[in-house]
């Protein structure tokens, strides 16, 4: 009996030392991350995953988060399983789920493009933008530039305002402006706002009064003084291709920059999003109705990002123009678009 017992507390300290070590847990519906002093999500991610671009989705998993950089200490982080570990968390006994046997389904998605296709090729995915429901509420603004010029480019120093936000020197945040409020393209209400990324500055010195100073690092299109900036939310530019779910009615509802023909490589933003079990890489047909026929496929989409409630996707096959409104259905995974099978993976 004491031999088993000395064994016991062993065993309880050495699972006790691998979850300091790791700072996760694995618990009922999931694995965690313990937030130690100092931690970002783009840690994280980077420490589990060696990927810290997946930092935009353990945001997403994890909504009482105000600020990726800014986390407190002793949090929980829920961590995605949609991508696999390279650093294990901690696994308490009979925590979670039984693991199952992958569908033919599920087999296929591992094996085709494993490593993901490179959208890069197809569009700037820092500048995709996305459709809110609701009118974004500004961090702050640009309210000064060194050069007096209406519009600014890439390395213009500029002076930004920020409220309830403090960056730290090299921080990034997003230059944005936002449309009209669009109406739905077949009903008689109105469905939410464009946001139009214009650009992403950099901060490089803290000075009074919530002001700071920046550069303008990256422009997508003419910056101004006045435009509105939030956090910055990198969308990674590879995507693995995967099943999307059933059972979802589906339509384009607005486009980037508002145009009104879509056709190949046209942005959309769709009206689901994570909340509705979508996911980046979910795979879609956009189809017409035809009476008395089946429906005709007139193209593909792929998307690109998700947010809660609507996602971004980009059209990678056109086989005729369509419109808003057009409706989208889950694509058979085994009809694949051709176009995919030629697109560079990622490396």
């Amino acid at each position: 009996m004491k031999i088993r017992a000395i064994r016991t507390k062993v065993v309880f300290c050495i699972v006790l030392f691998a979850a300091i070590l790791f700072s996760g847990l694995a618990l009922a519906g999931g694995y965690y991350h313990i937030v130690q002093e100092g931690d970002t999500l783009w840690d994280i991610c980077e420490k589990y995953y060696g990927n810290p671009w997946l930092w935009p989705k353990l945001w997403e998993m994890n909504p009482f988060i105000t600020n990726p950089n800014l986390l407190k200490p002793g949090d929980k982080i829920k961590l995605t399983e949609e991508a696999p570990f390279i650093r294990p968390a901690a696994k308490e006994e009979n925590a979670g789920p039984e693991k199952v046997e992958a569908s033919p389904r599920e087999v296929k998605q591992v094996n085709w493009w494993s490593k993901g296709i490179d959208v890069s090729q197809l569009t700037n995915v820092k500048a995709i933008g996305y459709l809110s429901y609701d009118k974004p509420v500004p961090l702050g603004s640009i309210i000064a530039a060194d050069q007096e010029r209406l519009i600014l480019h890439e390395g213009d120093t500029v002076i930004i305002e920020l409220q309830d936000f403090s960056p730290r020197v090299g921080d990034l945040v997003w230059a944005y402006r936002v449309s009209r409020k669009l109406k739905h393209p077949h009903r008689d209400e109105l469905v939410g706002y464009a946001v139009s990324i214009i650009g992403n500055l950099k901060v490089t010195k803290a000075l009074e009064n919530s002001r700071y100073q920046a550069i303008i690092n990256e422009s997508f299109r003419d910056v101004r003084v006045g435009d509105l900036l939030t956090m910055y939310r990198p969308v990674s530019p590879c995507v693995i291709p995967t099943p999307a779910p059933e059972g979802l009615d589906m339509e384009v509802l607005a486009t980037k920059d508002l145009v009104e023909i879509v056709g190949q490589f046209t942005v959309v933003y769709i009206e689901h999003g994570s909340q509705q079990g979508l996911r980046r890489g979910n795979l879609f047909e956009v189809v017409r109705p035809r009476e008395g026929l089946p429906d005709l496929v007139i193209g593909y989409v792929l998307l690109l990002d998700t947010r809660p409630n609507t996602s971004v996707g980009i059209v990678v096959e056109s086989l005729r123009p369509f419109y808003r409104g057009s409706k989208l259905r889950p694509l058979n995974w085994g009809e694949a678009p051709h176009y995919l099978s030629q697109m560079q993976p990622c490396s």
